[in-house]
């Protein structure tokens, strides 16, 4: 169940993704940040009279702290990624999270990589180049560079960095309270955190925080559609097997920017994205 629910998650993620990448023409990126948000909670807030409120165990709210805080910054430079960038050669990089979520316990509690962990690290990292691979003609190491060149792909990339603590801290504060609880009350703080912040730089134009509410409201829909998914999936299986099979929302959003945005170079990118969940996939199973 938990596989399917991931799937769900991963595709409501990239369709989320491409309605936003359309609204980006004429939508600043910290509007758009708020907006994802913001309009998720007409079909969150909701279900607080259908579920059980859970007993708060000490340490949610510390949990939900750093959660809110680190997802402020991600949320507005993943909408500035794909304000500036293709879908296709910045939803990619996503996939390098559970690289990230393996390494940080190396780190921390001086783990090991097993050979299928390693094998993954080698996929993901050559899944990234292909990424890039149009641009080795340039050079051979040009590919990486254009990760630092290209800001949409940099950005991502400190996503997907941050993301592996996010995630491992969402699934804390499910543990101390419930999935559905805890999805709503952090949508409804992130979402009172953007809107603390557009006081101040939309202070002169806050009709468009309402303009096209059709559109708008279907990017939150998609969002706590995701969300609903996310947080069930997770609190049923290991933090690293949800992300990784979530991460198929890379193959969905590169065929969302060839339908949609007519994105050129899909083959090397579709490739790429393959190669990359491939990686992710042994990585979650290593463990």
């Amino acid at each position: 169940m938990w596989y399917f629910i991931s799937i769900l998650s991963g595709f409501f993620f990239a369709t989320a993704d491409a309605l936003s990448k359309k609204e980006a023409t004429r939508t600043p990126a910290i509007v758009l940040a708020w907006v994802r948000e913001f309009y998720a909670l007409p079909f969150l807030l909701p279900l607080l009279f259908f579920i059980e409120i859970p007993e708060i165990q000490p340490g949610f709210w510390s949990a939900m702290t750093l959660l809110v805080t680190l997802d402020l910054i991600t949320t507005f430079l993943y909408m500035r990624a794909i304000q500036i960038a293709p879908l296709s050669l910045t939803i990619p990089y996503l996939g390098l999270t559970p690289i990230f979520l393996l390494l940080v316990p190396v780190v921390v509690l001086g783990e090991t990589l097993s050979i299928v962990g390693i094998i993954g690290v080698v996929l993901v990292s050559f899944g990234t180049y292909i990424l890039q691979i149009d641009r080795a003609k340039y050079g051979i190491l040009e590919p990486w560079l254009a990760i630092i060149r290209n800001r949409g792909s940099l950005y991502m990339l400190i996503v997907a960095l941050l993301y592996s603590v996010t995630a491992t801290y969402g699934k804390v504060a499910i543990i101390k309270s419930s999935p559905l609880f805890m999805t709503i009350i952090y949508f409804s703080l992130l979402a009172l955190g953007f809107s603390l912040i557009l006081l101040f730089t939309e202070r002169k134009n806050y009709g468009i925080l309402f303009k096209f509410p059709v559109p708008k409201l279907k990017i939150g829909l998609a969002m706590a559609l995701m969300a609903v998914a996310h947080f069930s999936a997770i609190g049923m299986i290991q933090v690293a097997y949800m992300i990784s099979i979530k991460r198929l929302s890379l193959l969905f959003a590169i065929i969302y920017g060839a339908v949609l945005f007519k994105e050129t170079n899909l083959r090397e990118r579709l490739l790429g994205g393959i190669i990359i969940l491939s990686g992710a996939t042994c990585i979650a199973f290593a463990k």
